[in-house]
C-alpha cells in the first residue's frame, strides 16, 4: 500500500497530452487536505492473447515501455507538490482495472480526461469513462482540457445536490493553489430568494478563495455555455438522478463539456461506500 496520507487522489493517465494537466488538477486536490497523487496507466493485453502466458512484472517489463515513459514524466513534472507516485496496471480492460485500483489504494477521488468525439456514439462520455463515473466507487472528476493559460476565473454552475458540493469544493480547491477567484452561477425560475439560499450554502463552501455569486433566469444550458467562455475552467456536478445511460451526467454537464471551448470538469461524488469499506467487505468474502 505504501504512504500514510489519509486522502488519496488517483490519476488516469493515458495520453501524454493530456496526464501532465490532470495530474496538476489532481496535485491541486491533494495539496489542499495534505494528501497524495497516485498515477495509473493501464498496459492493455487482449483477453485471449500469448500475453496470459506471462506474469504481469514480465509483461510491464518487456511491453511497458511507452507507458513507463508517460507515467515517470508526468511524476516527475508533479515531484515537489505533494507525495506523488507511479503505478503500471495490467488488464484487458482499462475501467475495471482502475476501479479496482481505486479500491486496492484507497484512493479517495479519480481524475480522468474526457475527450470530444466527433461522430455521434451510445457512449457518453466514452466507453471507459462512462462504465468510470457509473461504478468507480470514489469521487470522480472528468476534466475536458481546454486551451487556458493559467486560471485566474472558475465558474461554477450550482445545482441542488452533492455532486453540486464536490463541485465547488474542487473549484476552492483549484482557486486556492492559483490564487483565482470563484464565481457561482444559478440559474433557474424556482424564486429567487430559494435560489440565492442555495447559493449561500454552496458559497460556505469556498472560503478562504475569494467568490462571488449570481442568480439568473433563462435557458440553463445556453446561459452557462455563454459564461462559460468568460471564464478559464468551468466546474459543474453531475445532475444524473438514474443509472441509465441517457442519465449518467446529466444534459447540462453533458452539453457545456461539449459546447464550451474551456477547460471543463464534471464532478460525481460517491455516495457510496468509502474505498476503504470495500477493500473491507473484498477481503472478508
Amino acid at each position: 500500500m505504501g504512504g500514510t496520507n489519509e486522502y488519496r487522489v488517483a490519476v488516469a493517465a493515458a495520453h501524454p497530452t493530456n496526464a501532465p494537466q490532470l495530474t496538476r488538477t489532481a496535485v491541486d486536490l491533494a495539496r489542499e487536505r495534505d494528501g497524495e497523487v497516485l498515477v495509473f496507466s493501464v498496459v492493455v493485453t487482449e483477453r485471449e492473447s500469448p500475453f496470459a502466458l506471462f506474469t504481469d512484472e514480465v509483461i510491464i517489463r518487456e511491453f511497458g515501455g511507452e507507458r513507463r515513459t508517460i507515467l515517470d514524466r508526468v511524476v516527475e513534472t508533479a515531484r515537489g507538490t505533494v507525495p506523488v507516485r507511479g503505478q503500471l496496471l495490467v488488464s484487458h480492460d482499462v475501467a475495471r482495472a482502475l476501479t479496482d485500483a481505486v479500491v486496492e489504494f484507497d484512493c479517495d477521488a479519480l481524475v480522468v480526461g474526457w475527450q470530444e468525439r466527433d461522430r455521434p456514439s451510445t457512449f457518453v462520455l466514452g466507453s471507459n469513462v462512462d462504465r468510470l463515473v457509473a461504478r468507480a466507487p470514489c469521487d470522480v472528476l472528468v476534466e475536458k482540457i481546454g486551451p487556458a493559460d493559467g486560471v485566474d476565473s472558475i465558474l461554477v454552475p450550482v445545482a441542488e445536490g452533492p455532486h453540486a458540493e464536490l463541485a465547488a469544493d474542487v473549484a476552492r480547491a483549484i482557486a486556492l493553489a492559483n490564487d483565482a477567484r470563484v464565481r457561482l452561477l444559478r440559474v433557474a425560475d424556482d424564486g429567487r430568494d430559494e435560489a440565492e439560499r442555495l447559493l449561500a450554502r454552496v458559497a460556505a463552501r469556498v472560503p478562504p478563495a475569494r467568490v462571488e455569486t449570481e442568480v439568473r433566469t433563462g435557458d440553463v444550458e445556453e446561459t452557462v455555455v455563454a459564461e462559460a467562455s468568460k471564464h478559464d475552467v468551468t466546474v459543474l456536478g453531475s445532475t444524473r438522478r438514474g443509472m441509465l445511460r441517457r442519465q449518467l451526467v446529466g444534459t447540462v454537464p453533458q452539453t457545456v463539456g461539449g459546447r464550451a471551448d474551456t477547460t471543463v470538469i464534471i464532478t460525481r461524488r460517491n455516495v457510496g461506500f468509502r474505498p476503504r469499506l470495500n477493500r473491507l467487505i473484498r477481503e472478508a468474502l
